[in-house]
């Protein structure tokens, strides 16, 4: 803090955006698969680092269990990159926070924080697919829009019990519950947000393409069900 307060704006500001990128890059999945089952997640299942990949090394409750620590462990990630990161910067007194700059900072940081995750410095810029650190973000900017895209993913989830699936309506439904929530407003003074909900949404989608391919070859592994590859 002091070292933030001696550099001041606007290099400090980009010190908080590589705080949030380098924070959002820790690879908790990788590790706990790491230490726990010795096993390199992106060696396996669809070779990503975050919560459904890793609760594939389990089976049973303690997969569950495993499943929702790391997606906890993600999406602190995110809330940290789009709270902590504007707290600090009402902190050093670069930015208000009522103001849009602030909007736009807590967006960029969010942003920083997802990319760390998807594209983690720590693994050679391999990681996740990025729903639960984006969730995350999501949750700080827009808590409306995170319930609807939780009730989204449980839908989807208990129909089809495609995970990937879930996570793919919750995204998609984040932005369109936000601009009807909003509505000219998510066009104008919210645009930011709006933006950052759409492409958010896209690269989640994209992520998962190689999802989309196995469950249309019908090849998608469903929750509860014993990945036989690992």
């Amino acid at each position: 803090m002091v070292v933030l307060l001696q550099i001041g704006s606007p290099w400090a500001e980009l010190l908080i955006v590589l705080a949030a990128y380098l924070v959002g890059g820790i690879p908790f999945g990788w590790l706990i698969g790491r230490i726990f089952k010795g096993t390199d997640l992106r060696t396996v299942g669809s070779g990503g680092t975050g919560a459904t990949n890793c609760s594939r090394l389990w089976q049973g409750s303690a997969s569950v269990g495993m499943f929702v620590l790391v997606f906890a462990l993600d999406f602190g990630k995110g809330l940290f990159g789009a709270l902590v990161s504007l707290d600090l910067a009402e902190s050093i007194g670069t930015i208000s926070g009522s103001s849009s700059s602030a909007m736009t900072l807590q967006v960029i940081c969010g942003l920083a924080a997802i990319l760390g995750h998807m594209f983690t410095p720590y693994l050679g810029f391999k990681g996740g697919k990025g729903v639960a650190t984006t969730f995350g973000v999501v949750t700080a900017l827009a808590p409306l829009s995170a319930l609807y895209g939780l009730g989204a993913w449980g839908l989807l989830v208990g129909i089809t019990k495609y995970m990937s699936l879930g996570s793919m309506a919750a995204m998609l439904a984040i932005p369109l519950s936000y601009w009807l929530d909003n509505g000219e407003d998510a066009f104008r003074s919210r645009l930011a947000i709006s933006l950052f909900l759409l492409v958010t949404a896209a690269v989640v989608v994209w992520r998962h393409r190689g999802n989309i391919r196995r469950i249309l070859q019908g090849k998608e592994r469903k929750v509860g069900a014993i990945d036989q590859q690992l």
